[in-house]
């Protein structure tokens, strides 16, 4: 069965979230942000074993700790193909204006939209949802679905950063519409909500 643990990172309330299975204990840690140690030490206080680093985009507030946590756990980064030049430029990422200049490694892997992750628990599916970044995406599980910084309770991901465009990330949005009304949204930042809910009362889905 799988689970799902939101951990707030950074000065910038970023939610990390750990998705595991509960009888393997087999992880997938998507956006880390800032706060490496607090992620680390929630992974070994439940014994989990991750599997696997993504990151939903290339902005420095979720990215900050993919080095620590890819170093801690000998695992791999995957990120959009669109967004890989973020991680080692820090104006893309925008670390050079907002934060503490940060570069990360390269990824091991590049995603693809409709493309799946091949995990031993879970599989995933990549929605390439550009608009808040060129290679944004969504994670579609069976019952939920993580969406980076594209979709918000009750709002929608800014367009004003680099890689940033108001008409795709409503594309993208339209394209999420679609999708099983009944998924429960994980967004990346604020509280959990459902695909209904925003449907009914977030103004940018109406």
């Amino acid at each position: 069965m799988l689970k799902i643990k939101k951990i707030v990172s950074g000065i910038l309330n970023e939610n990390c979230y750990i998705i595991y299975d509960s009888d393997s204990l087999q992880a997938l840690i998507v956006d880390p942000g800032e706060d490496g140690i607090k992620i680390i030490r929630e992974i070994k206080k439940h014994n989990l074993k991750p599997e696997l680093l993504v990151n939903t985009h290339g902005h420095y507030d979720h990215i900050l700790s993919d080095d620590q946590i890819r170093l801690e756990f000998k695992i791999s980064l995957a990120i959009h193909e669109y967004d890989a030049e973020m991680l080692v430029n820090i104006y893309k990422n925008g670390s050079g204006i907002f934060s503490s200049p940060k570069t990360i490694k390269d990824p091991e892997i590049l995603l693809k939209n409709n493309s799946t992750l091949k995990l031993s628990f879970t599989d995933p599916k990549i929605i390439h949802t550009p608009g808040h970044t060129k290679g944004s995406i969504c994670l579609l599980f069976d019952s939920f679905l993580i969406t980076g910084d594209t979709l918000f309770s009750g709002t929608i991901g800014r367009t004003d950063l680099e890689g940033g465009n108001f008409e795709e990330i409503m594309k993208s949005i339209t394209e999420l519409k679609k999708l099983d009304s009944c998924l429960t949204i994980y967004p990346g930042h604020g509280c959990c909500t459902t695909l209904a809910n925003e449907i009914r009362h977030n103004p940018y889905l109406k």
